[in-house]
Formats: structure tokens, sequence, C-alpha cells
């Protein structure tokens, strides 16, 4: 087969020619005679086989994608007759070790680009909002926060955390993450009865000793809230707080 790269293309009327390497001569062909992905465009490089008209043109008889022929075998290029079964079987054989390879390779770079993303949605996702947000000091949110666990005076659950962050629910803040806390928690995995969307809010619950939000959260229903629900495993389950 031969090599070009494709110099001029009308999509309307479906033909374009080809720009042949090492050789003067256009080469005409039809989009009937591409295998080639859509959409065809100009300076695409392909390989393609040609023969001349009965007006001494010459055309493609068919065009093929350019990688397209460099990671298939030359099947074009007979073997000789007097080459053995065993050479051809070797062949053969060397072909689909080298398409499970390649295809090994992209799943595994899939893989190492879907954990990338997951990891970096998970840390950003965690910064506290308040440095992330104009306007908003997360030191200034961090003391006040620490003040008011402090000063916290009622037991609820006995947890120091839980507690102060029941108070700061009902009090309307100022929360640890301010873009996260107070948001729509949309029920995905269905462990709560089911609301319309809207109805549930959830708030961070500090892990003490961890720097990012952690696994635990209050999940408030109503408007304001009537029920308290609490998970530490990251949604997995839930316990129904008694809050008065």
């Amino acid at each position: 087969m031969q090599s070009g790269e494709i110099k001029h293309w009308n999509q309307e009327k479906g033909y374009g020619f080809i720009n042949v390497d090492n050789q003067n001569e256009d080469v005409f062909f039809h989009v009937s005679k591409a295998r080639l992905p859509q959409p065809i465009t100009v300076g695409q490089k392909v390989y393609f086989n040609s023969e001349r008209n009965d007006k001494n043109q010459l055309r493609a008889t068919e065009v093929t994608p350019f990688l397209l022929n460099i990671q298939e075998s030359p099947d074009d290029t007979e073997l000789p007759k007097s080459a053995s079964t065993t050479t051809t079987n070797n062949h053969h054989q060397s072909k689909k070790t080298y398409n499970r390879q390649n295809r090994k390779s992209l799943r595994s770079t899939l893989f190492s680009v879907l954990a990338l993303i997951a990891a970096a949605v998970y840390f950003f996702g965690d910064i506290p909002s308040g440095v992330l947000s104009n306007g908003v000091d997360s030191t200034e949110i961090s003391s006040t926060y620490s003040e008011s666990e402090q000063s916290n005076t009622t037991s609820i659950t006995g947890d120091a955390q839980i507690d102060t962050t029941i108070q700061l629910i009902q009090q309307g803040g100022p929360f640890p993450y301010p873009n996260k806390d107070g948001t729509t928690f949309y029920n995905r995995e269905g462990r709560l009865p089911s609301q319309s969307q809207g109805y549930y809010r959830e708030y961070t619950v500090p892990t003490p000793g961890v720097s990012h939000r952690g696994a635990r959260r209050i999940v408030t229903g109503g408007n304001p809230p009537t029920i308290y629900y609490l998970t530490v495993d990251h949604y997995d389950s839930f316990k129904k707080l008694d809050v008065k």
C-alpha cells in the first residue's frame, strides 16, 4: 500500500484528493472507498491502494487510517509458498499476543486516570471551603467553631463534636465548611425515608485527629429541621438522633 495525506476533502459531495508521499501526482478517492473515522479531515495521514481508470486518472480503490496500518501486521504481503506451517502459526500467535498487550496497557492507563480523578475530587472536595472562598477567613471560622465547642453546656449525644454540630445547625452556623454544610442531601443510596428533593440537608461532624472532612455527617430533615440522622461511615448507615 502507498501512504500520503488528505490534501482536499468535499464533505457535501463525498470526495477528495490524497497528496501521495514521494509522488507528484495526487490520487482521487470517493467516500465509498474510505475506511476512515468520521469526520474526514484535511491533513489526515492515510494508507491506500490505487489504480488508473480508462482516462488514465489515478483513483484510490481502498483508503485506510495511517495508524491502523501501522498496528496491523502486513497481511498484504504474502509469505513465500515454501514457508512452513510453524512460521505462519508463530506469526498469528505474535499478533494475538501484541493485541492482548495493547488492550492490557489501555485498561491500565484508563484505570490510572480514573484513580487520579477520584483522588483529586476527594482531596479538593475536602479542603475547608473558607480557604477557597473570597471574604471568608478559615482561621476565623476555626476560632469561632472552637469557641462554640468550648461553650457547649448541653449534652445531647455525649459526643462533643456531634453535640456542637447540632447546636450550630439550630443556630444557623457558623459552620467549618460553609460551602459544603447545609447543602442538599439527595439520599441516592435510599438509606433514609423517601422525601422530596431539598427536604434533607447535610452537615460535617469534625473527626478529632483528621485533617479533612472525615466520614461523619449529620443529615437533617425539614426546614427548619424536625428530624436528625447521624452517619459515621459516609452514608453507608444512619442512626436517628433524639434532638429536642
